[in-house]
């Protein structure tokens, strides 16, 4: 544990981004071809698609609020391993481990704090 490495592998988020402007172009396409569309059945189709499309973006918020819930919890986290090293209760290499530790969990708040950033302008 002392030698982790946080991951840079953020294919995900740029499958996720993709995904969102594809999203984003398809809502556009339906919302226009619905405003054209004279058939009542194949607009009716095209309303489907359209809510299909926009459940693509809700996801994106639950993962939004998942991170913030992440990102809340490891604040707490840290709050409590500062008070610990401040405090001095701790002594020799106990010291050493919280101060690791401690840099550690300020290394995935970090990440989080990334992911955060790249994820939110896909929900706009």
């Amino acid at each position: 544990m002392d030698d982790f490495i946080p991951s840079e592998n953020l294919s995900g988020v740029e499958q996720l981004k993709r995904s969102a402007v594809i999203a984003t172009q398809n809502v556009a396409r339906l919302r226009s071809e619905l405003e054209n569309e004279p058939d009542e059945f194949t607009r009716s189709r095209l309303l489907k698609l359209l809510v299909y499309e926009a459940e693509k973006s809700r996801l994106t918020h639950q993962q939004l609020d998942r991170i913030d819930g992440h990102m809340a919890e490891l604040r707490e986290l840290t709050y409590r391993q500062v008070e610990l090293v401040e405090k001095g209760n701790l002594k020799g290499q106990i010291v050493e481990r919280a101060v690791k530790l401690l840099a550690l969990l300020n290394d995935l708040m970090a990440n989080y704090q990334t992911l955060r950033r790249r994820l939110s302008p896909l929900t706009e």
